[in-house]
């Protein structure tokens, strides 16, 4: 099943300048399922020290899904990968995934998310639900354009981008999945109070979905 709520990492504007793991640890602790990891900036052997450091929490359930990088996904034993516009085209890493990994697709519009759906991905990230310093020439969809992008798709859909706990309930009444968030887990003061502000709503409201997807009503 996908998980629900997410922790983007983004280098140092995602932590607040504390060492990611950290900020996963901390926010694993408060009800984050699932790390999608964006250190491109990491080498080879700091991206297999954080690994090693963060197998306890997925040995206790926490799913890890790197950025762009397939070949990490296979050779490091991920959950799986997340595809953008410009990396590897999403039908082509799924004849070479299988079966066995999450394909996820970082999508902006609704007819990019039914594109992604179309060509094998199992779950797309939507962006930017609301306004974000990390997109200043972006427009946002809002919750009005969220909603009318997930009823065209069959595979979950996390809202990302300015989304705070407290816009939470409305976005998983728009039918969205679950939330991910880079800022305001891990630049949060408290990261794991953070991350069980954003638990609770999704522990009282399930949308319906494809039960091939993650569950069903």
């Amino acid at each position: 099943m996908i998980p629900r709520l997410w922790y983007v990492t983004d280098g140092v504007r995602g932590t607040g300048g504390r060492p990611v793991e950290d900020v996963i640890q901390a926010g694993a602790r408060g009800g984050v399922g699932a790390v999608l990891l964006r250190e491109f900036d990491l080498c080879e052997q700091a991206f297999e020290r954080l690994l090693a450091r963060l197998e306890p929490l997925r040995q206790r359930g926490l799913r890890i899904v790197v950025s762009r990088r397939l070949d990490h996904a296979l050779a490091y034993r991920l959950d799986g990968v997340q595809l953008t516009a410009d990396s590897m085209p999403l039908a082509r890493a799924r004849r070479l995934a299988g079966r066995g990994l999450w394909l996820g697709y970082s999508a902006h519009s609704a007819d990019e998310a039914l594109r992604a759906e179309a060509a094998g991905a199992d779950y797309v990230t939507l962006s930017p639900i609301f306004a974000t310093d990390s997109k200043p020439g972006a427009r946002p969809l809002g919750v009005e354009g969220l909603a009318r992008a997930v009823r065209g798709l069959a595979i979950p859909v996390l809202a990302l981008g300015g989304v705070t706990p407290a816009q939470t309930r409305g976005i998983l009444r728009s039918g969205a999945w679950g939330i991910a968030t880079v800022s305001s887990l891990g630049a949060a003061a408290d990261v794991e109070s953070a991350a069980q502000d954003f638990h609770r709503p999704l522990a009282e409201i399930t949308p319906c979905i494809a039960p091939s997807s993650a569950s069903s009503c």
